[in-house]
């Protein structure tokens, strides 16, 4: 028999789903145009700090990003502005450019936004179906296959570093094969007299060389309010405000975002207590190394974190311990993103731990709990 399906009807049948069914205040769009404007703040402080190769940076990683997504979707059959304006990309190179040094050249950057974008998201089935952050996993592909490249071309924080590393002086180091030596001592005879507080690429890699050669942290010589560091302070400040704003938005999960603080100074404070020439004391732990950064954007995550409530908060402590364990004990001075990693690969096992009881399996006699 042969019935005839009306307009109407198919319309209706195609919006009939199972229950439960939940009305969403924000829509994907949404949440990652919100999320990229709260790290904003944060974007413009470390622009301010480290000079306008950031700005240079971000250009190269929102075009590479662009012609990735658009060649995807046009071999999958799918909408090419879609793909460009669902926010994730935005989100993803801002992050990924707060990640890598502001003097990497071109083509680096375009190799690590490739990565990011080919191999660990479209390789994995598109927004929502990675396993590893985008961004996390770029940078650690260029720190790990280009280590000097990144170290050479970093640029410590300083008031008046937007000054020396104007946007001429910057595009010829990064288009133009220039040296960024040359704008990093500038910079440092500004640092005068305290030169020291430049003696590596970052504060944490200057930690990392003076351990292995057997020396000690000098965290007593680590003033904040002093311009060879304030940086790195109104950095994880500006940081926080885009967070706090996502918290009261409800964007990101609160207890998850305050187990991850919480733990990383219950372990630094531990650990520093036990072992002081090796573990870092908590305001240094949540300072330096983009900690703040992932205690709000990255960890977060919905796609790569865990599943479950239980399970984010476990997922959080993990990061928190790992970055803490990875800083004293690792090869590399960089532990956020390494954590991150691996905190990542671990979601899968720690939604199956912390997995809810079925309805009605292993009850108490005579009670419904």
């Amino acid at each position: 028999m042969n019935i005839k399906i009306t307009e109407q009807a198919q319309r209706q049948n195609l919006g009939i789903e199972a229950a439960p069914h939940l009305h969403a205040r924000m829509n994907t769009r949404s949440i990652m145009l919100l999320t990229a404007a709260a790290l904003l703040p944060a974007f413009g402080c470390m622009l301010f700090f480290s000079g306008f190769g950031l700005l240079w940076q971000l250009l190269i990683t929102l075009t590479t990003a662009a012609v990735c997504e658009a060649s995807v979707a046009f071999l999958r059959g799918q909408k090419i502005i879609r793909a460009l304006t669902d926010g994730s990309m935005i989100v993803t190179c801002l992050i990924l450019t707060m990640s890598l040094p502001q003097l990497l050249p071109w083509y680096l950057s375009c190799a690590a936004t490739l990565f990011c974008f080919l191999l660990v998201k479209a390789a994995f089935g598109g927004l929502g179906m990675n396993i590893f952050n985008p961004a996390m996993a770029g940078f650690i592909f260029l720190f790990v296959s280009a280590p000097n490249f990144m170290f050479e071309t970093w640029v410590s924080p300083h008031p008046q570093a937007l000054s020396v590393i104007d946007a001429q002086s910057s595009f010829d180091v990064i288009f133009n094969n220039g040296n960024p030596t040359m704008l990093r001592d500038k910079l440092k005879q500004i640092s005068a007299p305290r030169p020291d507080a430049f003696s590596g690429a970052t504060w944490l890699d200057s930690v990392k060389t003076a351990r292995k050669a057997g020396g000690h942290i000098q965290t007593d010589a680590v003033d904040f309010s002093s311009e060879h560091y304030e940086g790195y302070a109104a950095l994880a400040l500006a940081v926080a405000l885009g967070g706090i704003v996502l918290m009261i938005l409800r964007i990101v999960f609160i207890r998850m975002v305050l187990s991850f603080f919480i733990a990383i100074i219950i372990f630094s404070l531990c650990f520093h207590y036990l072992w002081p020439d090796l573990f870092l004391p908590p305001l240094h732990q949540l300072l330096f190394g983009g900690t703040v950064l992932a205690g709000f954007f990255i960890i977060t995550d919905p796609v790569t974190n865990a599943g479950t409530a239980r399970g984010r908060i476990v997922f959080a402590v993990l990061t928190a311990f790992l970055i803490v364990l990875i800083r004293a004990l690792g090869s590399y001075s960089d532990a956020v993103a390494f954590s991150v990693l691996l905190a990542n690969a671990a979601a899968p096992l720690i939604d199956v731990l912390t997995k809810r009881r079925p309805f009605g399996v292993n009850y108490k006699k005579g009670s419904l709990d």
